[in-house]
This record gives structure tokens, C-alpha cells and sequence, in this order.
């Protein structure tokens, strides 16, 4: 027994001192103080997730510290950045800034959710044929035809659903109502067949009351299709499932005629982008693989619809603390007849407000990339020039689009919802300062037809409906610092009556 505590008791004290070599390697580095040499920076920001405050320590480090920083999570160093040109890099530099390998969204107890090819998480050459055969269909030029689409899918929602149930006393809030954007958007991306508009609208109001914390963002969208006592994994497997027979349906209509995918149709895109991606430098694509890697992009683009919706749910929660704003942002919409895509060019006040909605309330706000610490060329050792010694390979580099935008140095009184800060007349945002689309080679592809979905929602809600917003004082909604995905902790009270 002695001898193995004396063995514990050198082993300890040689992991203690390497750490402590190491700190002393990287003291020139701007560092907040830790609590503890074994636990860095972890019991402050703990802290700071008890109180929903995990984000506003980063705004104060910022402030105090400068835009670049290190902090210690354990023993692992982990940088935290503020910097535009810094974040511009990280954007553009695809090769020495890696996305995790393993997040949440990628699978579950063994259960595949959306893989490790998606659209989103594909790498080098397969992410790139990817973006370009999708690049087609979420193009601005193609967001005229999205938008005839997109107009009459969701006014038959508003007209035939939701319009006869609030007329006949059933009270809606908007949480209800904004379910419109997801059935609309799905069927905008020719996506309807894989799981009906009810559930879809069903869904919208618990997704919005808030994602579980160790959950995926809207996998709960799943739970309609079984039984609520099957695990998340069963439930994912069934979703799979169901959509799979779908995509194979699709394959057999296409006849093996990738070249020409409809206009209109996303689920041909991602059919053609798996399989030129499964074609190149290997014999030809196998139904199989094509079938599972479009189920893939399926599930993706499923976990991310919902941005739509978080997003114009944010904006009335942030209205509610200026009335004036929405006042003027409901007047212009119902002055403006939004016939065609170029009428939502004159929703100048509403594109202030959802810009402003963004900044304070994005709906990533924040990520994470590993970099690949270069042994030669302009970059050897360091990041931002911020020597490295010590660091063997990777280091872990957090970055934040709400710090980003909650910063004094670019937004004066950045916690005041104030859409003049978009007004024609203002300067543009200092470059990476205002990021709710990411940016770079990897910036948002539907953010064109995602700002077209989000002003014809209003439109419509305006024109239909009047919105009365019932938050009370005591308990407002406010955002989820602790999780990535944007997460309104409480409920958006606003509820709706036909005009």
C-alpha cells in the first residue's frame, strides 16, 4: 500500500509540474486567473452556466483581456477570439481549422442522426461538390421561384388552417403560428412527402418553449413519428427509416438522370450531390450509399430548419422592449402588398428589426474549431502570433457570434434592441463584427432564401392577424447562454387574433 501511494504520489506530482511547465511556456499569452492549477478556468464558468451567464464572462474577459486570449479547461489550453481578422482567417482557412470530429448532432449511442458527410460536416473535396451542386438551388437568383413557392404554400397554411381555428375561438399563440414556417419551408424545398405539415406545425411550439439540454437541437421533432417511451435513438432510427423509402421512391423516378434536378426541388439537388460526390475517382455510385448519405443531408437539413422560426420568435421576444419599433415594423408591412419577390425589397423597417434580431439573438451563438498548429511557413508555432510552446498539434479555438455582437467597441449599448443601427444611412457593420450566417467559404447557404422565408412570414402574419404580446415583467424570456444552438429559456407570449 505504500509503495503504491509513494508511486501515486510521483506520478501526481509529475503531472502537476508539467502543467505548471507548461502554463509558465504560455504566460505571455493574455490569461484570466484560474481557480486552480488542475482545473483552470472550469469552476468560473460552471459557475456562470448556474446563473445563464456563460457567455457575459467571455464579453467581461474581452473587455478585460483583449480580443485574444487563453484559457485553461483542465489542463488542455483553449484560445477564445473576438478578433475580425482573426475570425476572418479562421473562416477561410479550411485546413488548419477543423470542425470537431464528434458532435452531438453527428450520432447517438451508436445511431447514426446526421453522419459525418452531410452537408455540414462533409470535408475537402466532398463538402465542396456538395456546396456546388446545392449552391444551384439556394442561389439569390433562384430565390424568385422559391418565393412564388413559398407565398402560396404558407398562405394555404395561414388561410386553411390557422385562420378558420383562431375565427372558430381557439386561441393560438405565435408559437402555434410560426409552425407555418416550417411546414412552409419544407414544402418550399419539395420535402413534404417525407413527414406531414401537421407534425411539423405540432411541433413548432415545443421546439420553441426550448431543446433539452442533451438533446439535439429539434430532435424532439421526432417524437410524433413513435411512441414518446422509445429512446432518442430508436427515434432517430424510425425517422431514418421513414424518410428512407421516400428518397428511394425518388431515386426510382429519376431513373438513374442525375444531371437535371428540378428547380424547385432540394431533395434532387442532394440525390445529384451524393452522387457525383460517391462517382469521383471510384466505380459508380451504389444506390445504397447514395440512398444514405442523402438521408443524411435530410437529417441535417431537418436539425436546421428551424432556425427560421427560433429566429422570428427572438424578434418579437426583443420587440417587446421597444413598441415603437414594432408598431412601425407592422405598419410598414401591412402598407407594403408583398405580390412578388421585389416587394420585400420595400420592407426596409422589418429588414432593420430582423437584422437587429440576428445581432442580439443569433442562431448559433457560438462554435468551435480545432487548429492544426503549423511547423513551418508564416505561421509555425503560434496562433496570432502568440508562440506555442508546449502545444504538441491541435488546439481547441472557441469563438462566439452573441460576444461578437454584444461588443461595446462595435455595437454602442449593445443590449438595446434598436433597428436604426440598419437604417440606410448608417455605415455597414465593421467586417466579421456582425456574423449570424458564419462567413467565409462556409457561410450559410440558405441565407438568402432564409431572410425572403422570414419577411414573407411576417408579411402574412400581418396581414391576417393581430398580435397581442402578453410577457409579463417577472418572468421574461431571455436566451440560453449554456448551449450553441439559439434557445429561448421561457415562453414568447404573443398571442394572435384574425383582423
Amino acid at each position: 500500500l505504500l509503495v503504491a501511494l509513494l508511486a501515486l504520489g510521483c506520478y501526481a506530482t509529475k503531472h502537476l509540474a508539467g502543467i505548471h511547465i507548461r502554463n509558465r511556456k504560455l504566460a505571455h499569452i493574455p490569461t484570466p486567473p484560474s481557480d486552480n492549477l488542475l482545473q483552470g478556468h472550469i469552476p468560473t464558468l460552471n459557475r456562470a452556466k448556474k446563473v445563464n451567464k456563460f457567455l457575459d464572462v467571455f464579453i467581461e474577459w474581452t473587455a478585460q483581456y483583449g480580443a485574444t486570449f487563453l484559457i485553461f479547461l483542465g489542463k488542455n489550453p483553449m484560445f477564445f477570439t473576438s478578433d475580425p481578422p482573426i475570425l476572418e482567417w479562421i473562416s477561410s482557412d479550411l485546413d488548419n481549422f477543423r470542425k470537431a470530429k464528434h458532435l452531438p448532432n453527428r450520432e447517438i449511442d451508436g445511431q447514426i442522426i446526421t453522419g459525418y458527410k452531410s452537408v455540414l460536416s462533409a470535408k475537402g473535396v466532398q463538402w465542396a461538390m456538395k456546396r456546388r451542386a446545392l449552391t444551384r438551388f439556394f442561389a439569390k437568383s433562384n430565390t424568385a421561384n422559391l418565393f412564388d413557392m413559398s407565398k402560396e404554400n404558407l398562405n394555404g397554411y395561414i388561410l386553411n388552417y390557422w385562420k378558420v381555428a383562431v375565427g372558430k375561438g381557439k386561441q393560438l399563440d405565435l408559437h402555434d403560428l410560426l409552425g407555418v414556417t416550417f411546414a412552409g419551408t419544407i414544402r418550399t424545398f419539395g420535402l413534404q412527402d417525407l413527414l406531414t405539415p401537421e407534425i411539423i406545425a405540432d411541433y413548432a411550439n415545443e421546439l420553441l418553449e426550448g431543446i433539452k439540454r442533451n438533446e439535439v437541437a429539434s430532435l424532439n421533432f421526432f417524437q410524433d413519428l413513435v411512441t414518446k417511451k422509445k429512446t432518442i435513438s430508436n427515434l432517430v432510427k424510425t425517422a431514418r427509416s421513414e424518410i428512407k423509402e421516400v428518397v428511394i421512391e425518388k431515386i426510382e423516378q429519376f431513373d438513374c438522370n442525375y444531371d437535371e434536378p428540378a428547380k424547385d426541388n432540394l431533395l434532387e439537388h442532394l440525390i445529384q450531390a451524393n452522387h457525383q460526390m460517391l462517382t469521383v475517382g471510384k466505380t459508380p455510385a451504389k444506390v445504397i450509399k447514395v440512398v444514405e448519405n442523402v438521408v443524411n443531408d435530410i437529417m441535417t437539413i431537418m436539425l436546421v430548419t428551424d432556425n427560421l422560426t427560433k429566429q422570428l420568435c427572438a424578434l418579437f421576444m426583443f420587440l417587446d422592449t421597444n413598441s415603437v419599433a414594432q408598431e412601425r415594423m407592422f405598419t410598414e408591412l401591412r402598407e407594403v402588398e408583398t405580390r412578388n419577390l421585389g416587394d420585400l425589397t420595400k420592407l426596409v423597417y422589418t429588414e432593420q428589426c430582423l437584422l437587429e434580431a440576428m445581432r442580439m439573438g443569433p442562431a448559433l451563438t457560438r462554435g468551435t474549431r480545432f487548429y492544426r498548429v503549423p511547423k513551418d511557413g508564416e505561421h509555425a508555432d503560434n496562433f496570432a502570433g502568440f508562440k506555442l510552446d508546449g502545444v504538441k498539434s491541435n488546439i481547441k479555438i472557441l469563438f462566439s457570434q452573441y460576444v461578437q455582437h454584444m461588443n461595446p467597441k462595435y455595437w454602442p449599448n449593445p443590449e438595446t434592441f434598436n433597428p436604426y443601427r440598419w437604417a440606410p444611412n448608417k455605415p455597414p457593420p465593421v467586417q466579421f463584427s456582425y456574423i449570424p450566417f458564419w462567413a467565409g467559404p462556409r457561410t450559410c447557404l440558405a441565407k438568402h432564401v432564409s431572410m425572403m422565408l422570414m419577411k414573407l412570414t411576417l408579411s402574412m402574419i400581418a396581414a391576417n392577424f393581430e398580435v397581442t404580446q402578453d410577457f409579463g415583467k417577472e418572468d421574461r424570456p431571455r436566451l440560453d447562454q449554456n448551449i450553441a444552438p439559439l434557445k429561448i429559456l421561457g415562453v414568447v407570449k404573443c398571442f394572435i387574433r384574425p383582423r
